[in-house]
């Protein structure tokens, strides 16, 4: 059954949002249109600011998910103190594409958006080895990444 509200997340403060052509290492991502998903805390992941490392052509930027809604940085930085935003969305033009994900090539009216620090996620995000070492850099802190991350080793 075809939920009334989808979530859409976002680095960006946007005020309606556009179709646009996607850019992932899976056919399903690329598609051109709107992502959209059922459940806030998936929206989630696609707010967080992260960044490609270095900041340049030739940098790279991966994430994958965990179990319970935890976000793995493999290649890039966020920046702790960063924000992102999550929009509720009506799903009125949305055809769901697999088992969590809607898409839309249709513009999409904001109905309600909430802005997301990601110092407040936090907990959520763990970082690669080669991950950690690029936030450390460009984020030192005394008490940052300390027992934070099991990912990393």
């Amino acid at each position: 059954m075809k939920p009334a509200f989808l979530h859409h997340g976002s680095q960006y403060i946007l005020e309606t949002l556009i179709p646009q052509q996607a850019k992932d290492s899976t056919p399903i991502g690329t598609q051109f249109g709107i992502y959209a998903c059922e459940h806030w805390e998936d929206a989630l992941r696609f707010a967080l600011p992260i960044r490609w490392y270095p900041d340049n052509p030739a940098g790279k930027r991966l994430w994958s998910f965990l179990a319970e809604g935890k976000l793995v940085v493999e290649h890039g930085s966020i920046n702790p103190y960063g924000i992102g935003y999550i929009y509720k969305i009506s799903s009125e033009h949305f055809e769901k594409i697999d088992n969590w994900q809607w898409l839309s090539t249709k513009e999409a009216v904001i109905i309600a958006s909430s802005e997301i620090k990601v110092e407040d996620c936090w907990h959520l995000i763990e970082f690669s080895e080669e991950a950690l070492l690029a936030n450390k850099l460009l984020y030192p802190s005394d008490t940052l990444y300390q027992s934070k991350f099991p990912y990393s080793k």
